[in-house]
């Protein structure tokens, strides 16, 4: 029995990379492909890896679920429209001379730290072969969001006038949370 060591090993392989409901729909279609091969006069074991070689090796099959997760297209998207966050963001700073507001130093430290930290998670899934790793773009999604909603807070409280670069800004801001927010449930399904 060979041919099912053969396709038990890559399978056992694939179950250590890949969620469990990807891994069942692989084997079915690796089942599939090792019954053709059969069917085409292959012995059990050259079925077997013919089968497993049309699949790819795991590292392949696992960098292709990786590049197609909803986490990893997300975070890609996230980071995109970064530059432009940060240009309305840092214009509408500079014109409401946020410098003057009555800002905890600490608060401001944590929130540039938080958002760093957010911008290094959604990197790394963006690179990441791994399908495990874009589970974390739903908590960073979510850090991304009280982020928007708090700055969009401290504009409410500390902002002494409006100026045309918040304009801008806000309603960039709240149309990212809502389009992140609808996203959620996406990210968190298994």
């Amino acid at each position: 029995m060979a041919d099912r060591d053969l396709i038990h090993s890559y399978l056992s392989e694939l179950a250590r990379r890949l969620p469990a409901e990807a891994v069942e729909e692989l084997a079915d279609g690796l089942e599939e492909t090792f019954q053709h091969q059969l069917r085409r006069g292959n012995s059990p074991t050259e079925a077997a890896r013919v089968a497993i070689a049309e699949f790819g090796r795991p590292a392949q099959v696992t960098a292709a679920f990786a590049h197609q997760s909803s986490g990893r297209r997300t975070a890609i998207a996230l980071l995109a429209t970064a530059p432009m966050f940060a240009c309305l963001w840092a214009t509408t700073l500079i014109t409401a001379h946020a410098w003057n507001w009555q800002i905890a130093p600490g608060a401001a430290v944590a929130f540039g730290a938080t958002l760093l930290t957010v911008a290094a998670t959604l990197g790394i899934v963006a690179r990441s072969n791994n399908p495990k790793t874009a589970r974390l773009t739903g908590p960073a999604s979510i850090t991304l969001i009280l982020l928007d909603l708090g700055i969009l807070a401290t504009l409410a409280t500390a902002a002494p006038a409006v100026t045309w670069a918040m304009a801008l800004a806000v309603p960039a801001s709240l149309l990212r949370v809502v389009l992140a927010g609808r996203n959620l449930p996406r990210l968190f399904a298994r």
